[in-house]
């Protein structure tokens, strides 16, 4: 109950903020960009943006709250539980002060009660069930690939690999005290991996809430949030719902061959369709394709994407008027100066290149000196965005320099540039600071690194690479870049500014978390790819509309295909019984100051309780920068130590204080573990199993 109350209060907080800071955000769908009326409906826009901002006003407040309490009172074994007393309180009085300013002015204004219009209600019809939709779609998704069913959680085959780190960093704030906060699978060091997402639902749990529903409710509020501001932004672009409903359409079921190379290379049988209905595993069309780096997993694996999207979404809202804005003056100032230098001239050819020159010339000096190209309109516009977006950092890093990189472009050809240098600087200033607080040492490691995964890493390979990936939605992209002109044409390349960082640049060891800003730009591209499709359907030709159709199927054929690969997949799952004992003896002996040393371990029961591994599985640590290599050496020496003293010196330099041997311990290739050593040192606390099979935990004792 309290979980659900913590989510109204995140809408209701998010409304009262958003109306004082920057109310004009809740009128964005009642015109298109070029000045046409719309008339969205503004739950389309009010929504998404006061979940956004309520939720990361009070998940960051009952965060900071817990760790200052930890930090007044070491030992403090609960410290959400006068944080969300204390964050709940100053919410709900502030709500409540709101509401009487509210009441105030409307007695003031004398502003009679309305009743509901019904005929709004009618016209909003279309949003009502693309809202819907996507909320049962989603849901369907997300409880699809993580449930509590008879008492077990099932853990669909396709989330496995990703859901360790999500559930160790959830257990370890719903169960534990990870205040400061370490990574789960890397304890006993900073935490560089952007974990308030967990966060969030670990504290969604403590309230009572059930894990399944801790996760899944905020990853469908998320997913269906950023659906409804792409929706928004693709109307406002093209100036019409059928735009904003095929963006929405193309973000859900992405573009690809791969549907069609599948078909064309399965024998034709008598079982044809019942293998294509039954299959199980991703095709593997592309390097890693068949991890489903590109499916709808994406967003059932990396639960914190789409919360991130809704802000990279709100800003393109908001910030793209400013590209319109400044591409209009320049079409006025040409139109005046083709007025001025008509009549009659002796020398014609001479007098066009004149006029040329000094429009061109006017138009630098108007888009590099002009005020209103300079300086900021509003001040509101750009610290509300900054701060949303530097709040983000920790929720989900790489929206954020996506975000970055798309503005940096689009800043280029608009209006009012300081307001996105404000943006940047404030974002930067908070990134900052979060991450002095939260990370010893170098946040990121940037390198150049040209290519990605493509194998052949040259101009050819990565055309390819990309033909092969996306289909058909690169020829829209380039038939955008011939077809759009002034600022669709300016967006378009902005939208492709995530992809370039991606083929360029990596920060982290592994390349391969580049493929966020990858689908951010194909996502965005899709936009474009809808506002084509919109004119030819507009056209109101048969043929014309019937290649739409036609497109569209094309364009969605395999992410839909990958629907159902994705539900065959799920159908094999890891299932863990809530009541399991060792998961309760966890949850009540150890807390998340303890270290854990265990074998190589993704998801165990272990970390279902609660417990912070010395060393986990390695990738994890690794991909997120990690000196793996080096705390692998000293979990083999550690194991191995045959002399008593020197095995006791080692364990308390390292802090650990449970050492759990079980058969992947007992037959490592790393190391030969001296289980004799460990326990006549330590105590038995906990047993079960028989042989190499026998699960045991030694406490090291303080």
């Amino acid at each position: 109950m309290l979980g659900i109350v913590y989510i109204l209060l995140c809408l209701i907080t998010g409304r009262n903020i958003v109306k004082l800071l920057y109310p004009e955000v809740l009128t964005l769908g009642e015109k298109s960009y070029n000045g046409k009326e719309l008339g969205l409906p503004r739950f389309m826009v009010a929504f998404p943006v006061f979940y956004l901002v309520g939720t990361l006003v009070l998940t960051w407040g009952v965060y900071i709250t817990a760790s200052l309490m930890v930090l007044l009172r070491p030992g403090m074994r609960y410290p959400l539980d006068p944080a969300n007393t204390y964050i709940f309180l100053m919410v709900i009085l502030f709500d409540l002060v709101c509401l009487a300013f509210e009441i105030r002015n409307r007695i003031r204004g004398q502003k009679p009660f309305q009743r509901p219009d019904v005929r709004k209600w009618t016209k909003a019809l279309p949003e009502l069930l693309i809202a819907a939709v996507l909320s049962y779609f989603f849901a369907k998704l997300m409880y699809g690939t993580f449930r509590i069913e008879e008492g077990k959680l099932r853990i669909g085959l396709s989330i496995f690999s990703d859901f360790a780190v999500h559930m160790g960093m959830v257990r370890s704030f719903s169960f534990g005290n990870n205040f400061p906060t370490q990574y789960s699978h890397f304890a006993g060091e900073d935490v560089r991996y952007h974990f308030m997402f967990q966060f969030l639902v670990g504290n969604l749990e403590f309230l009572g809430m059930r894990i399944d529903h801790a996760m899944n409710l905020p990853s469908i509020l998320s997913v269906v949030s950023a659906g409804m501001l792409l929706y928004v932004y693709g109307a406002k672009l093209f100036g019409g719902r059928l735009a904003g409903g095929l963006s929405v359409l193309f973000m859900v079921f992405r573009s690809s061959p791969s549907f069609f190379r599948y078909l064309s290379e399965l024998p034709q049988t008598e079982d044809f369709w019942k293998e294509v209905k039954e299959r199980a595993f991703f095709m593997n069309y592309t390097p890693n394709e068949d991890w489903g780096l590109w499916s709808l997993k994406v967003y059932t694996n990396q639960r914190h994407l789409a919360f991130g999207m809704i802000a990279v979404f709100l800003l393109l809202l908001i910030y793209t008027p400013l590209v319109f804005r400044l591409f209009r003056r320049q079409k006025k100032t040409a139109a005046k100066q083709s007025v001025a230098g008509t009549g009659a001239e002796a020398n014609r050819m001479r007098q066009y290149f004149e006029r040329i020159r000094s429009r061109t010339g006017q138009q630098i000096r108007a888009v590099l000196w002009d005020r209103e190209c300079i300086l900021p309109e509003s001040y509101s516009r750009p610290v509300f965005c900054g701060l949303v977006l530097g709040a983000l950092a920790f929720w989900n890093g790489a929206m954020v320099i996506g975000a970055l990189c798309i503005l940096f472009v689009m800043a280029l050809a608009s209006t009012h540039r300081l307001e996105y240098l404000i943006t940047a600087v404030l974002c930067m200033i908070m990134s900052v600071l979060q991450t002095q607080v939260f990370i010893h040492g170098d946040a990121v490691a940037p390198q150049l690194l040209y290519g990605f995964i493509v194998q052949n890493k040259t101009g050819w390979g990565v055309g390819m690479y990309l033909v092969d990936l996306c289909g058909l939605l690169i020829v829209l992209t380039a038939a955008g870049l011939i077809h759009y002109r002034g600022s669709r044409r300016w967006l378009l390349a902005a939208f492709l500014a995530p992809m370039v960082f991606a083929f360029h640049i990596s920060l982290t060891p592994d390349v391969m978390v580049n493929h966020k800003y990858i689908m951010l730009s194909l996502i965005l591209l899709s936009v474009m790819a809808a506002g084509l499709l919109k004119e030819l359907w507009d056209r109101r030709e048969i043929l014309k509309r019937i290649a739409v159709v036609l497109l569209c199927g094309i364009l969605t054929a395999t992410g839909i295909y990958e629907v159902q690969i994705q539900k065959n997949v799920d159908e094999d799952a890891f299932e863990y019984a809530m009541d399991d004992d060792l998961i309760a003896w966890v949850r009540e002996h150890s807390d998340s100051k303890d270290l854990w040393l265990t074998d190589w371990i993704s998801i165990h029961e272990i970390v279902l309780g609660g417990a912070m591994l010395y060393y986990g599985w390695p990738y994890y640590a690794w991909s997120a920068g990690y000196d793996t290599y080096g705390r692998e050496a000293v979990v083999a020496e550690l194991f191995s130590e045959g002399d008593p003293d020197r095995m006791r010196e080692l364990m308390k330099r390292e802090g650990i204080r449970y050492i759990m041997v079980d058969n992947g311990v007992r037959n490592s290739e790393n190391y030969v573990v001296r289980e004799d050593v460990i326990r006549d040192l330590y105590p038995v606390v906990y047993e079960r199993g028989d042989g190499d099979w026998r699960l045991t935990i030694y406490e090291v004792e303080e």
